[in-house]
């Protein structure tokens, strides 16, 4: 890892840490059941379903998180959606927020700044390991990420995320 990369992430860490430590003084919200989440993992054009989607609602030292997943195939490549509430989690909101600030252009990889449907977020492509992932902020509250390997660049996945019901997910937000 190279010397700015590992400056980030313990940039990202701390501020995290920071925004953590002020969250126990606010008034706490729940994260929706894992099972809200499950429905907006459906069937894709083009990709077959690995599976029904999973999920899981995890409470630990006062941090409450929920989130669920399906796998996908095509011919050649695999795809992952993730969508979880981190509601009571400021260290995953932050860390994706702070990662929005940054775009990186290097001859590993790329980090840029996205918009879809609204939600800001970021898209990373990394050259070698042809893997690909867009990360979505919605209602500061929910993170969708969408994880893909053997792919070419982040293109189809910004397809994939604009399908997907990025309002509707936005709308479970109390």
């Amino acid at each position: 890892m190279s010397f700015k990369k590992i400056t980030i992430v313990i940039v990202i860490g701390f501020l995290a840490f920071v925004c953590l430590a002020n969250a126990r003084t606010l008034n706490p919200v729940d994260p929706v059941n894992w099972r809200d989440l499950v429905p907006f993992l459906g069937d894709i054009d083009g990709w077959t379903a690995e599976g029904d989607a999973e999920g899981s609602s995890v409470s630990m030292a006062g941090t409450k998180i929920s989130q669920a997943e399906r796998g996908y195939a095509d011919e050649n490549r695999t795809l992952m959606i993730k969508i979880a509430d981190a509601v009571a989690s400021s260290m995953m909101s932050v860390g994706l927020k702070m990662s929005m600030n940054f775009e990186i252009d290097s001859s590993e990889e790329y980090v840029k700044k996205i918009e879809i449907q609204g939600f800001s977020g970021v898209e990373k492509y990394n050259y070698a390991d042809k893997e690909a992932e867009v990360m979505l902020l919605l209602a500061d509250r929910f993170i969708v990420q969408l994880e893909g390997e053997n792919f070419e660049d982040t293109k189809d996945l910004v397809i994939i995320a604009d399908s997907l019901d990025l309002k509707g997910i936005a709308a479970l937000a109390k």
